[in-house]
């Protein structure tokens, strides 16, 4: 299993570069990086981008993604505003994708009221169309989207996004499989794996539980990771599994993780 980071634990604490820099001293690569002001932010003149490019390059640092956290984005959205915004956005996170030579961009397909969401066929028309936008982008400038398995959208599991995912069918879209929230929405992930292998593009790796929504370190849920590295094995994966623990400490969080994984590799 080739092994990434996530910024995410490090994104209010300084920029992407320096949290990318802590994580490759523990020996990891291929990055996935959240998109905020002050960390990474998509209004990066050309010459910003040009020379962070030439300092990973020169520090032989890999992006595997960009990624936007969508609680001010709703792919979904019945208001037409809110929608055209977040089409924008993603799509500007997709050029500056290109410009730093990162792969894809992680996309959360929209968010919809645990209370009352609207009626499913108004859900997925803009969520559809918002997708088809992205994803002729993502195709022109030779970009992957990296649609994530998330409980609070409208397609929140496997069999859901991964229906939807196929039936856009364009090749630069992939499902983003999230195991900690598949735990949690009462999944079996390695069952899902096995299914859906051909349309993943990036796994999500940390620990949750079905009581409760996280992404911990390793061992603080349920999430069968030994059963689930199996399973991307068999599917001869050749993508990036990212490192998503959530933590006040994510650096020895992950260095445990690496080891937990390299044991399970080596005991079969």
């Amino acid at each position: 299993m080739k092994l990434g980071g996530s910024t995410f634990s490090f994104m209010w604490q300084g920029t992407a570069l320096e949290a990318i820099r802590r994580m490759a001293a523990i020996g990891l690569n291929d990055f996935d990086v959240l998109l905020v002001p002050g960390h990474l932010w998509i209004d990066m003149d050309a010459a910003a981008r040009r020379r962070l490019r030439r300092t990973l390059t020169d520090e032989g640092v890999r992006l595997n993604s960009l990624n936007l956290p969508a609680l001010d984005l709703n792919l979904c959205s019945t208001v037409p505003d809110m929608h055209d915004y977040t089409v924008a956005t993603y799509s500007e996170a997709i050029r500056l994708a290109a410009d730093l030579d990162a792969e894809a961009v992680v996309v959360v397909p929209g968010r919809i009221s645990a209370l009352l969401p609207p009626p499913r066929d108004v859900t997925m028309r803009p969520l559809t169309d918002g997708a088809l936008a992205l994803a002729r982008l993502a195709a022109e400038i030779g970009r992957k989207l990296f649609f994530e398995l998330h409980p609070q959208t409208p397609v929140p599991t496997a069999e859901l996004i991964g229906e939807w995912v196929r039936g856009l069918d364009n090749s630069h879209v992939m499902i983003a499989y999230d195991v900690a929230n598949a735990v949690f929405i009462g999944e079996d992930p390695v069952a899902a794996i096995k299914r859906w292998a051909p349309l993943i593009g990036q796994f999500h790796l940390s620990d949750a539980s079905r009581s409760v929504w996280r992404h911990d370190a390793f061992g603080a849920g349920t999430v069968p990771f030994a059963d689930i590295a199996a399973a991307i094995a068999a599917a001869d994966f050749n993508g990036i599994a990212i490192l998503e623990i959530i933590s006040a400490n994510p650096l020895p969080d992950m260095q445990a993780a690496v080891d937990a994984l390299a044991h399970m590799e080596a005991t079969g």
